[in-house]
């Protein structure tokens, strides 16, 4: 494959997607090549019908493969919050006198904040400044080069689990992929959807998918929090067909047509397609069940920032993913249930401007990054868990 581009992967809750692209003009993507098969995804941090991952993940690599004409040899995988936690810590480092900051006093300080190094159970993904402050007080992003004294840091750190890491090494090497490395999924998305003027205060940024949500709240160039839940868009229509007594692929058609926005009569209606005939459905009952289920998706979001957000400012909301993006008037259900603004966000490419192509999008937006400097520290602690 040619070296300016990178295949990734994202593990959804509902698919896995392969995407091959290389960069654009204009912060675009060249895309190549694509592959995505639905799976039963996963719940709690277990994969459902974990014995049938291997074909899923076959049939979107062997898809992507065939349509880009090219035979893949290294993957970036995004890892999903449900498999990863994240930790902040502040490291400081006195030279002695003003000198200027160069690459590897940042990998020291990385080093140093690194609590779980040699860890039986959690592997380091990411090590991203939320800022760096020098001996005048100046903060800032990007330390080197600049003369200090010290140099403090605040530094986020993204472990995954190793035993998800150790699953996805051996589904993919007996697919023949031997070369893996691994990006946290809720920050790539952070980074690539909020720039980095939105980034200089906290962000809070809600991904909610189908059956997974995560909550992830953003600063400088890493994550504070990261929290998440498994419900999503499906238990939706899961209510909408036990309370209407619909099979769960009507249910999926009415949840696609809910409006929220309006406050139906008794008389108005959905509708919805049963052997080629129609049948009504009573849009004011359908409307008060998925009100209902944001409102409980709301109250967990609370739950996942509450420790948080007593020692932070206020600071904006944010939402993408599939799960309630889609639904007209779900954002608006969800922003007056938490008390709080909440704006949808989308992929700058406007190709592929859908809140369901954020995290795939940004997990691409890191690996062409990441492919073009790798090194480092960070590349150090990874080279333990690829080419397996």
């Amino acid at each position: 494959m040619p070296r300016d581009k990178v295949t990734v992967v994202d593990i959804g809750s509902s698919s896995i997607r392969v995407l091959i692209g290389s960069k654009g003009v204009n912060d675009t993507f060249v895309v190549s090549g694509y592959g995505e098969c639905e799976y039963a995804g996963f719940y709690e941090g277990e994969f459902l019908e974990e014995e049938k991952l291997k074909n899923v993940f076959a049939k979107a690599i062997n898809d992507a493969q065939s349509s880009a004409s090219v035979v893949i040899e290294k993957l970036y995988v995004g890892v999903p919050a449900s498999y990863s936690f994240c930790k902040t810590k502040t490291i400081t480092q006195n030279f002695g006198q003003r000198t200027r900051i160069v690459e590897q006093d940042i990998n020291e300080l990385y080093r140093r904040a690194n609590e779980f190094e040699n860890n039986d159970n959690y592997v380091l993904i990411s090590c991203s400044p939320i800022v760096f402050v020098l001996d005048d007080g100046r903060k800032t992003l990007k330390p080197v080069g600049h003369k200090s004294s010290k140099i403090s840091a605040s530094v986020s750190l993204v472990y995954a689990e190793k035993t998800f890491i150790e699953k996805i090494n051996a589904l993919l090497k007996n697919i023949g992929i031997t070369t893996v490395e691994y990006l946290s999924s809720p920050l790539c998305e952070s980074l690539y959807l909020l720039p980095d003027e939105r980034r200089e205060e906290c962000a809070v940024l809600i991904d909610c998918g189908y059956i997974e949500t995560s909550v992830a709240i953003v600063k400088g160039g890493g994550l504070i929090s990261l929290k998440s839940f498994s419900i999503g868009g499906a238990h939706i229509s899961a209510d909408l067909s036990e309370c209407l007594h619909i099979n769960f692929e009507e249910a999926e058609q009415l949840r696609k047509q809910l409006v929220l926005t309006v406050v139906p009569s008794a008389n108005d209606d959905y509708e919805i397609i049963r052997n080629a005939n129609v049948f009504p459905v009573g849009m004011k009952q359908a409307n008060e069940i998925a009100c209902a289920r944001i409102e409980m998706i709301a109250s967990l979001v609370k739950k996942c920032l509450q420790k948080d957000m007593e020692s932070l400012p206020p600071m904006p909301y944010y939402i993408t993913g599939g799960g309630i993006c889609y639904l007209k008037g779900g954002a608006d259900i969800l922003a007056e249930s938490l008390g709080e603004n909440v704006k949808i966000l989308c992929p700058k490419d406007v190709h592929l401007s859908k809140p369901n192509y954020s995290s795939l999008l940004g997990i691409m937006d890191k690996a062409l990054k990441q492919e073009s400097k790798n090194n480092g520290f960070l590349k150090n602690i990874i080279n333990k868990f690829i080419k397996r």
